[in-house]
């Protein structure tokens, strides 16, 4: 994982080696707004994002067979991939002495990858969730608007 610097906001947690093939995968845009707790000072400037993804469970689902709108051919089975991104922000606060603050969170997400048809679902499988790109925004001195960019994979072994 490297980190990226946009409009004076370090980014850490985002990959730069991506895997040679991916068979099965899926890409998903999260958004969020996460509001700092009330505990905590508001916000001036962030400084740095840290994120995080981790995969919770995953399981194969029977659906429908057919072309999607897209265009994509519907094989009748999925894998349903459920995880998380564990945030955490650094920020300067919003006083007179500008102490620097961090503020943790957690966001849920789900994708669902096309399997073939014939995929023995009893073979063991690798998940991997691979972080993009991230995006976060100052709302408000207590809110922060984020976009992450996944890339959730499997491999059949």
């Amino acid at each position: 994982m490297s980190m990226v610097m946009n409009q004076l906001i370090e980014y850490n947690g985002i990959q730069k080696c991506f895997p040679e093939e991916n068979k099965y995968f899926k890409q998903e845009n999260i958004s969020n707004v996460f509001c700092i707790p009330k505990q905590k000072p508001d916000i001036e400037q962030i400084v740095k994002v840290w994120a995080k993804t981790s995969v919770e469970k995953y399981n194969f689902v029977t659906t429908p067979t057919g072309l999607s709108l897209e265009g994509q051919k519907m094989t009748g089975l999925k894998l349903f991939v459920s995880g998380t991104i564990d945030l955490k922000y650094q920020y300067v606060a919003c006083d007179t002495e500008q102490t620097v603050h961090t503020a943790e969170g957690c966001i849920p997400f789900c994708a669902y990858i096309v399997m073939p048809k014939d995929t023995n679902i009893s073979q063991p499988i690798f998940v991997r969730v691979t972080m993009e790109d991230i995006f976060s925004k100052q709302l408000d001195c207590r809110c922060i608007h984020n976009n992450f960019t996944l890339m959730v994979s499997a491999d059949l072994c």
